[in-house]
């Protein structure tokens, strides 16, 4: 069955459509949590549960919200655990930061009329080669120093400096979409 039968019966409130949702996403959900929850910041399997579970829960709470014309059931339910995860820690931790999304569309100077399409940063940061992704989302995300990414990596400052450069110019390329400048 796909997503968009499992939307239709979830907005009639079908029991059994949203036990499959949770049955299909589940695992993934919780590697979603699980990474912007890290262990070493004192978080526990609770807390990626807490994650997952207000997802489906917002999710059945409003199926209505969920579009299919602007991102796969997938990357939905993604971003929502992702959004919950980065509260949880910005609350714990009592840091107050810009969200991935946000510094990445500060980065690139992206107007702020033009709507941002997830769906393509999403696959655009996908595309990117580790340890260049880690680099970026914990300078971005975790709001980590370069000299900070180094020593939690094991890497120079200066091959930090550099692969965030060079992640940063491949995702404006890959947004772009202008392949031809990639190198």
């Amino acid at each position: 069955m796909n997503s968009q039968e499992l939307i239709e019966r979830l907005r009639r409130r079908d029991q059994r459509a949203y036990e499959e949702i949770i049955g299909e996403y589940s695992r993934l959900l919780w590697t979603v949590a699980g990474r912007h929850l890290a262990k070493s910041a004192g978080f526990s399997t609770e807390d990626v549960e807490e994650c997952v579970s207000e997802a489906f829960f917002r999710f059945w709470q409003h199926p209505e919200r969920f579009d299919p014309e602007k991102a796969s059931l997938k990357t939905y339910l993604c971003t929502i655990t992702k959004n919950l995860a980065v509260d949880l820690f910005r609350k714990r931790s009592g840091t107050v930061a810009v969200s991935f999304d946000d510094a990445l569309a500060q980065t690139f100077a992206q107007p702020p009329e033009e709507p941002i399409d997830y769906q393509e940063l999403y696959e655009a940061l996908a595309d990117l080669p580790e340890p260049s992704r880690e680099i970026l989302a914990r300078r971005y995300f975790y709001e980590q120093k370069p000299a900070a990414i180094a020593e939690a990596m094991g890497i120079p400052k200066k091959e930090v400096e550099n692969r965030l450069y060079r992640a940063k110019k491949t995702l404006s390329i890959l947004l772009s979409g202008d392949q031809e400048d990639r190198r």
